[in-house]
């Protein structure tokens, strides 16, 4: 058994910290907490659309500037050996291999959100080249674990309690019943039934407004949308960018009963979620937890969540709106088996829309609920108990 003296100071975080993706910001979170920890976080991968608060830059930039070296070695050596643990990300069926990675460290961590459960044999085999697989939700690690899998660990994602916080209500949009969604637009988070849902809410309330944060840099998902029954088509994308606007008014929704909120870094994502009544998330599947609806959640923002897969995690008694009348769902490219994904209810989603627009001081008692819980799943608390799970690895 190792002492604490023998215990790793150092981590190799192997994915690109950013500002506008889940793994980005849990990459940013994850080398921001491992500093304030007194640990020593390596990167070696450059950031991708980082923006920033000029404090966090300055956190930051002590490891930013190592990156720059480690980064000149590895295009002239082609792979970067560390006597400390690395943690690698990894895709759908465990790819890439360990031996692909450009990394490696005396213990492997694969870091794993999947939303397709076809996992081959070979995926299997992969698996168990790495000391440790973290999941991001019970979803998946109870998946894997039902494959025979031993060395998972799981280890949900955390929302930033310095910036993701109830607040008092800023009225952006004066007179506006404000509903947010957030999420990249696909089929799999289902932003047509909250289109759908939304233009029949807006009928009866014509002061409802949806504000989405749709946008992201990586369009090749997008078209999986036309796979709706709800919605028509996909939005037309020119310069890589995705004209949602367009999309939506051919949807029949008014050009006055939205605003796009575009791709907005992290760090802006606070001062429009406390610009809204509610929010949506009818998600057909989530691998992790939801950043977007647990940073919502953790603003006291009432919340309708499917209850499915990675999202089930999130749902306590009373502390947010779960969408129930679920049926299964059919697998499409790319994803070939979809257990425990699951179909909303258009009908559903406008009732709890109803529910939460009639009610508000309920909301508010189940936003409230929510913030309370969420406050335990803050980054810092969350990367001690990845930090724990890697340390086991160094005592037996």
């Amino acid at each position: 058994m190792a002492d604490n003296d023998a215990l790793p100071k150092s981590m190799v975080v192997g994915w690109r910290p950013s500002s506008v993706s889940g793994w980005g910001v849990y990459g940013q979170n994850l080398i921001r907490q491992l500093i304030e920890k007194g640990r020593n976080p390596v990167l070696y991968l450059a950031p991708h659309l980082l923006d920033v608060t000029p404090e966090v830059a300055a956190q930051l930039e002590p490891v930013l500037q190592r990156q720059v070296h480690l980064q000149d070695l590895l295009e002239k050596v082609g792979l970067l050996e560390f006597d400390y643990p690395v943690l690698h990300a990894l895709r759908n069926d465990f790819l890439p291999s360990l031996d692909e990675q450009v990394a490696r460290g005396d213990k492997n961590i694969g870091v794993i959100f999947f939303e397709s459960t076809e996992i081959s044999e070979e995926g299997l085999a992969r698996a168990r080249e790495y000391d440790l697989i973290v999941t991001g939700s019970t979803w998946n690690a109870e998946i894997l674990e039902g494959r025979g899998l031993s060395n998972v660990a799981n280890v949900f994602q955390g929302i930033d309690d310095t910036i993701f916080q109830p607040r008092k209500k800023i009225d952006r949009y004066p007179d506006r019943f404000v509903i947010y969604s957030g999420g990249k637009l696909e089929y799999r988070k289902a932003q047509d039934v909250v289109i759908t849902a939304f233009k029949e809410f807006h009928a009866d309330h014509p002061e409802a407004l949806l504000t989405f944060a749709w946008a992201n840099q990586w369009t090749g998902i997008m078209p999986t949308i036309s796979n709706s029954k709800f919605t028509k088509g996909q939005p037309d994308v020119v310069d890589d960018e995705m004209l949602i606007d367009d999309w939506l008014v051919k949807n029949g929704l008014s050009e006055d009963s939205f605003v796009n909120l575009g791709m907005l870094p992290n760090k802006d994502l606070p001062d429009q979620i406390v610009s809204a009544d509610m929010a949506v998330f009818p998600n057909r599947c989530e691998p992790g937890t939801n950043l977007v609806a647990m940073e919502a959640m953790a603003m006291g923002l009432p919340t309708i969540l499917a209850a499915n897969t990675g999202q089930l995690d999130l749902i306590q008694e009373g502390n947010c709106y779960p969408l129930n009348n679920q049926t299964l769902v059919q697998p499409y490219a790319p994803y070939n088996e979809v257990e425990g994904w699951r179909e909303p209810t258009v009908a559903e989603t406008v009732k709890l829309m109803e529910e939460i627009y009639a009610d508000r001081d309920e909301a508010r008692r189940r936003g409230d609920k929510a913030a309370t819980f969420l406050r335990t799943l803050s980054w810092s608390n969350q990367i001690d108990r990845l930090i724990t799970e890697i340390e086991a690895l160094y005592r037996i």
